[in-house]
């Protein structure tokens, strides 16, 4: 039987092992997360953090995402404004849609 060098075990093994990941830890973030960061709703927010009491439907959490695109003048379109939604909707309400 031949002898397999360590290293070249321990490469083919560590290669091998990044192909068992998951998809969704390679995957790329929520589209409503970079639309979340690159508005920085959290210079708003940060403070008080998302209250689930305030908006506690979707259809009030979509509301509450067209007030602040529309005073600030965010410029989101409708499909930006959904994804944006579900992105909070997923990370702090949980609210069913």
């Amino acid at each position: 039987m031949k002898k397999i060098p360590f290293k070249t075990l321990s490469l083919s093994m560590a290669i091998f092992s990044q192909a068992l990941i998951p998809q969704a830890v390679m995957a790329e973030p929520h589209p409503g997360k970079v639309l979340h960061d690159d508005n920085n709703c959290m210079r708003c927010h940060a403070e008080k953090p998302y209250n689930p009491t305030k908006t506690d439907s979707f259809p009030k959490l979509i509301k509450s995402i067209r007030f602040c695109n529309d005073n600030l003048g965010i410029g989101l379109f409708d499909d930006e404004i959904e994804e944006l939604a579900d992105y909070l909707n997923n990370t702090y309400y949980q609210h069913s849609k």
